[in-house]
């Protein structure tokens, strides 16, 4: 499970509850939180090429804009005919293809990089560090060779590339994307600023801890399932076969298991999947 509280006493991560388990100390009330780590690829990121996108195609889009603002004014509508039947289109469409060849280039030099997330009273936290920092990959992420060596220690193995908080009240809108088992939150509502990217176990703690603290919030923009008023149906329904084919697929069930069918009353037959099988003449 992703929930778990911290003890101050201990040091330690234990199960989520008034009282610490391992030495009775009274744990806080923000003491839980669900945290969980992540391994990404950033070539293969949706994520990190939308960051990307989000500046390359306004900037073409402004340049072309202007270009043919400035030939209007300086020529009317016949010097921006001229202009669209030239070979300016084909030259930003190709200054274009070579930006996202370049970008794919750094994307794929940067290597495998991991991401913790933590949510809790408080928001959501994201930190991102870097195994293995080697000179290429740094170069790759615009940063100096040198950093690996200003790292604790002077020989670090993971470096810690940045981290990013999110405080529930600065949240304006979350979406969902359950095929991909992500939550996107949003500061402003037109700016992704935590793309959390769950894992199947922490899943239905994180939308808790985001009903819990933006349920009530009319301001905020929620899906209807996490929403504080929505029926418990609603709420129990949402569990989406993405995430559940996830957690199911490598499960068999067992007779007896919370997720099987219960077992027959005394006297009662058993199912016809679990009646053995009646000897062969």
């Amino acid at each position: 499970m992703a929930l778990t509280a911290y003890c101050k006493k201990c040091g330690r991560e234990v199960e989520p509850g008034e009282i610490c388990p391992r030495c009775g100390t009274r744990l806080g009330k923000n003491a839980a939180h669900a945290a969980w780590c992540v391994e990404r690829t950033p070539v293969k990121d949706w994520m990190y090429w939308n960051s990307v996108m989000r500046v390359l195609l306004p900037a073409a889009l402004v340049i072309l804009v202007l270009v043919l603002a400035a030939e209007a004014v300086s020529g009317g509508v016949a010097a921006v005919e001229r202009m669209m039947t030239s070979v300016f289109p084909l030259t930003l469409l190709i200054l274009l293809a070579a930006a996202l060849l370049a970008v794919f280039a750094a994307l794929l030099l940067q290597g495998k990089e991991l991401s913790d997330f933590v949510v809790d009273s408080r928001g959501i936290h994201e930190t991102r560090y870097l195994p293995d920092p080697t000179p290429l990959k740094l170069l790759a992420r615009l940063r100096s060779p040198a950093a690996a060596k200003q790292a604790e220690g002077g020989d670090a193995r993971v470096l810690m590339l940045s981290r990013r908080d999110l405080a529930w009240k600065d949240v304006a809108r979350v979406q969902l994307w359950p095929e991909k088992c992500m939550i996107l939150f949003y500061a402003p509502a037109w700016w992704l600023r935590i793309p959390a990217i769950c894992t199947p176990f922490s899943w239905d703690d994180t939308i808790g801890f985001a009903r819990e603290k933006l349920g009530k919030k009319k301001k905020v923009k929620l899906p209807p399932s996490m929403k504080a008023d929505a029926p418990a149906a609603r709420r129990s329904a949402f569990r989406e076969p993405a995430v559940e084919q996830i957690r199911m697929d490598d499960m068999e069930p067992a007779w007896g298991d919370s997720f099987a069918d219960p077992a027959p009353a005394e006297g009662e037959n058993p199912p016809a999947d679990f009646a053995e099988e009646e000897p062969k003449a």
